[in-house]
Protein backbone atom coordinates (compact mmCIF):
# COMPACT_ATOMS: atom_id res chain seq x y z
CA UNK A 1 0.00 0.00 0.00
CA UNK A 2 1.64 3.70 -0.85
CA UNK A 3 0.96 6.80 0.42
CA UNK A 4 -1.09 7.87 -2.39
CA UNK A 5 -3.34 5.06 -2.28
CA UNK A 6 -3.88 5.69 1.41
CA UNK A 7 -4.02 9.47 0.58
CA UNK A 8 -6.54 8.60 -2.35
CA UNK A 9 -8.72 6.75 0.61
CA UNK A 10 -8.35 9.94 3.08
CA UNK A 11 -9.78 12.40 0.44
CA UNK A 12 -12.95 10.09 -0.31
CA UNK A 13 -13.14 9.48 3.82
CA UNK A 14 -13.30 13.59 4.32
CA UNK A 15 -16.14 14.63 2.23
CA UNK A 16 -17.74 11.52 4.38
CA UNK A 17 -16.52 13.22 7.59
CA UNK A 18 -17.39 16.34 7.14
CA UNK A 19 -19.50 17.14 4.06
CA UNK A 20 -18.67 20.93 4.62
CA UNK A 21 -14.90 20.65 3.61
CA UNK A 22 -13.87 20.37 0.24
CA UNK A 23 -11.75 17.46 0.00
CA UNK A 24 -10.11 18.40 -3.79
CA UNK A 25 -7.57 21.34 -1.45
CA UNK A 26 -6.62 18.77 0.20
CA UNK A 27 -2.62 18.15 -0.24
CA UNK A 28 -0.53 14.90 0.92
CA UNK A 29 1.77 17.49 3.28
CA UNK A 30 2.01 18.94 6.84
CA UNK A 31 -0.60 21.21 6.29
CA UNK A 32 -2.65 21.15 9.59
CA UNK A 33 -6.06 19.73 9.31
CA UNK A 34 -7.18 22.52 10.98
CA UNK A 35 -6.50 24.55 8.07
CA UNK A 36 -8.87 22.75 6.00
CA UNK A 37 -11.47 23.62 8.14
CA UNK A 38 -11.43 20.38 10.52
CA UNK A 39 -12.08 20.58 14.06
CA UNK A 40 -11.03 17.98 16.26
CA UNK A 41 -13.70 15.94 16.09
CA UNK A 42 -13.97 15.92 12.77
CA UNK A 43 -10.16 14.93 12.48
CA UNK A 44 -10.86 12.25 15.12
CA UNK A 45 -14.00 10.49 13.27
CA UNK A 46 -11.38 10.65 10.28
CA UNK A 47 -8.72 8.25 11.63
CA UNK A 48 -11.35 6.00 13.00
CA UNK A 49 -12.81 5.73 9.36
CA UNK A 50 -9.08 5.05 7.91
CA UNK A 51 -8.17 2.56 10.73
CA UNK A 52 -11.45 0.40 10.25
CA UNK A 53 -10.98 0.52 6.20
CA UNK A 54 -7.42 -0.67 6.69
CA UNK A 55 -7.95 -2.76 9.55
CA UNK A 56 -5.20 -1.10 12.10
CA UNK A 57 -5.60 -0.29 15.77
CA UNK A 58 -5.89 3.15 16.28
CA UNK A 59 -6.18 4.92 19.43
CA UNK A 60 -8.33 8.36 19.96
CA UNK A 61 -4.59 9.90 20.39
CA UNK A 62 -3.54 8.72 17.26
CA UNK A 63 -6.01 10.77 15.02
CA UNK A 64 -5.72 14.07 17.26
CA UNK A 65 -1.60 13.70 17.12
CA UNK A 66 -1.57 13.34 13.72
CA UNK A 67 -2.37 16.26 12.66
CA UNK A 68 -1.76 16.72 8.96
CA UNK A 69 -2.48 14.40 5.57
CA UNK A 70 0.80 13.17 5.27
CA UNK A 71 1.08 12.34 9.52
CA UNK A 72 -2.00 9.93 9.00
CA UNK A 73 -0.88 8.92 5.98
CA UNK A 74 2.29 8.02 7.56
CA UNK A 75 0.44 6.46 10.42
CA UNK A 76 -1.40 4.18 8.51
CA UNK A 77 1.49 3.68 6.53
CA UNK A 78 3.35 2.28 9.62
CA UNK A 79 0.18 0.51 11.17
CA UNK A 80 0.32 -1.77 7.70
CA UNK A 81 4.01 -2.51 7.80
CA UNK A 82 3.80 -3.25 11.29
CA UNK A 83 0.57 -5.75 10.72
CA UNK A 84 2.52 -7.42 7.73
Amino acid sequence: MTKNMIFESLVETVSAVDDDIDASVLRLDETPFHAYGLNSLSQLRLGLKLAELYGVPFDDSDSLLAVSPLGLVTLVERRLAGAA
